[in-house]
């Protein structure tokens, strides 16, 4: 290669290149010496520089145990069932029946309480309820009445007739009682006369009469319908019994005129009164307002005939219907007051089993806070406490690392740790809480374990648990690092000194000098360790990964870089960066490696 100077502006001129000549023998020499210190120096700097490290395979064992992790820790027990009973009142303790320590069955008297005081009480709400009573009858027969009052803002007519006078319209302001209009019967006409006893076993109701109207010079037929045995003197010293006489009225007939009448006897004799007397209306009635108030309606005039029945006057009710309102939301909340009162005597009387108190469950007495003969301090102070001391718990804080593998109804091994020897009990988790509680930056979550102890065990005492999770199948276990993914499936490599029959052949370099591939089929994992279900035994040495020696200057020690371990980790070229495929959806558990917070074991097999 020929190189060649640029020259710049104000430069010396460039020489003329001088003709070519033919390389001599001393040239050639000169050349392959510097050729041969070239060559030498290349690999020189090669033998400094870039000098092959040695790779070391590391390796683990298989063992043979199982893939459960052990979760411990204490506890304190507590009963289970406990009742703690306190006193009604500051009355009196008439009797205590029990001690501390004794053990007592449902329903046994534990002490008695003075409760002459819910008598007084009792008392007291039956006095109220009287009261409300008599307050209640008054309310009724208020209603009663208005209700009467009310029936009678509408007047009609009681029978069939003529109305004579009218003395109200539409719009007055009437008051109860006030005269609304006069109706009188003038279709019939009565006369009553007054006839000698001795006629007394002649006169008969329905016999024939007869009545002659002076002032119409005319005579009516009628018929005697009223016999009344009264005594009436005349003047001349005869005494009469009252006749009263119907006839039909044609029409000129009024009330006030004066009839000369006879009854015609059996014997076709006419018999005449001693004393006569004035036609009358058979049916008279003065219509009067049943209610203060205005006249809404009416419908009667002057010597209007009217029929039976017929609506004459409506009075305005409203301030009726207001009254009644009120008086039947008075009723209401008097009601309601008495039967306040009444729940409140039923409930009075039910207290009278907190002062005869007995236990509600069976166990043991704790502590007895009551003396006979005593008064409480105050209501509510604590009496007698009792504990069931068959079935107890304790509370155990779960790391949360472990909470997952945690579930309802799960055994778990309760110990107690004695002078001689330890005690141990089943229990079972009850309660699981998925609260945290944080603590020294690690969060807990509480489950409540219940003991079956059968009494033997009091409360307040400090107990081991342990809680067994995970797989606890035996089986031959290999590190999770050992497993590689290669073309012939998942593979373990194995050291050996001859090559195992269900060895498989891999790519040039994959496997490690001295040790074998060989197919494994992998059951179930956790974070460190895999269950071998066929391909290897226990105690096999197997390939994990590589570790670099140090540099040739050996100022520091190699590690072998992540890619390196990568690659070695899962070889096999295509598979580089796989995870094993382990079949069946098996995956490890890469969690975190250890368990933390009162874990034991986290996959060390035994």
């Amino acid at each position: 290669m020929q190189l060649m100077k640029t020259r710049t502006s104000g430069d010396i001129p460039a020489e003329k290149p001088k003709k070519k000549r033919r390389p001599g023998k001393k040239a050639a020499v000169v050349t392959v010496l510097v050729l041969a210190l070239l060559v030498g120096a290349g690999f020189g700097a090669k033998a400094l520089f870039f000098s092959a490290e040695e790779k070391i395979a590391l390796t683990e064992f298989t063992t043979y145990g199982s893939l459960s992790n052990a979760i411990e820790g204490t506890g304190t027990t507590l009963p289970n069932n406990s009742v703690t009973v306190t006193t009604a009142s500051t009355a009196e303790i008439t009797g205590v029946y029990v001690a501390a320590g004794d053990t007592v069955e449902e329903g046994d008297l534990l002490y008695t309480q003075d409760d002459s005081e819910l008598d007084d009480q009792i008392e007291e709400y039956r006095d109220e309820i009287t009261d409300l009573e008599e307050e209640l009858e008054q309310s009724y027969e208020q209603l009663a009445d208005l209700q009467e009052t009310m029936a009678e803002l509408t007047v009609a007519a009681p029978f069939a007739g003529r109305l004579t006078e009218v003395d109200a319209e539409e719009g007055d302001a009437v008051q109860n009682g006030a005269k609304l209009a006069l109706l009188v019967d003038d279709t019939k006409m009565t006369l009553t006369q007054y006839f000698s006893y001795a006629y007394e076993d002649q006169v008969y109701a329905g016999m024939t009469a007869g009545v002659s109207v002076a002032d119409l010079m005319q005579n009516f037929e009628g018929v005697v319908t009223d016999i009344q045995k009264v005594e009436r003197i005349t003047t001349e010293g005869t005494r009469c019994f009252a006749v009263t006489v119907t006839v039909e009225n044609p029409g000129a007939l009024t009330e006030g005129m004066t009839g000369a009448g006879w009854l015609l006897s059996d014997s076709g004799e006419k018999i005449y009164p001693a004393v006569e007397g004035e036609l009358k209306y058979s049916a008279t009635k003065t219509l009067t307002a049943g209610a203060s108030g205005e006249i809404s309606a009416a419908a009667a005039m002057a010597y209007q005939k009217v029929g039976a029945g017929e609506t004459l006057f409506v009075i305005d009710g409203s301030d009726y219907e207001t009254q009644m309102t009120s008086i039947n939301k008075k009723i209401t909340q008097t009601e309601d007051k008495i039967a306040a009162y009444e729940d409140k005597i039923a409930e009075t009387e039910e207290k009278r089993a907190d002062y005869a108190v007995t236990a509600e469950i069976p166990g043991k007495i704790i502590s007895v806070g009551v003396r006979e003969g005593e008064k409480p301090r105050a209501a509510g102070q604590n009496a007698v406490s009792i504990y069931n001391l068959d079935t107890m718990t304790i509370t155990a804080n779960i790391d949360e690392l472990d909470i997952d593998s945690i579930e309802m109804g799960m055994d778990v091994t309760i110990v107690r740790s004695g002078a001689e020897k330890n005690s141990t009990y089943k229990g079972t988790v009850t309660e699981v809480s998925y609260e945290a509680t944080n603590s020294s930056g690690v969060a807990y979550f509480p489950i409540t374990v219940e003991i079956a102890s059968n009494g033997e065990l009091s409360a307040g005492v400090n107990v081991s648990y342990y809680i067994t999770t995970g797989d606890a199948e035996e089986g031959v276990l290999a590190p999770l690092a050992a497993l590689k993914s290669t073309s012939e499936g998942t593979c373990l490599f194995i050291k050996s000194d001859a090559r195992p029959e269900n060895a498989v052949d891999l790519d040039e370099g994959v496997v490690p000098d001295g040790f074998y591939a060989v197919s494994v089929e992998v059951g179930s994992t956790n974070s460190r360790y895999a269950r071998i279900l066929s391909g290897v035994e226990r105690d096999t040495e197997v390939f994990t990964r590589y570790q670099n020696a140090a540099p040739s200057n050996g100022d520091t020690t190699s590690q072998g870089d992540g890619s390196d371990e990568m690659q070695q980790g899962f070889p096999g070229g295509d598979f580089s960066g796989q995870m094993p495929d382990f079949g069946g959806g098996n995956m490890p558990d890469f969690s975190g490696g250890g368990n933390r917070g009162g874990s034991m074991g986290g996959g060390f097999p035994g």
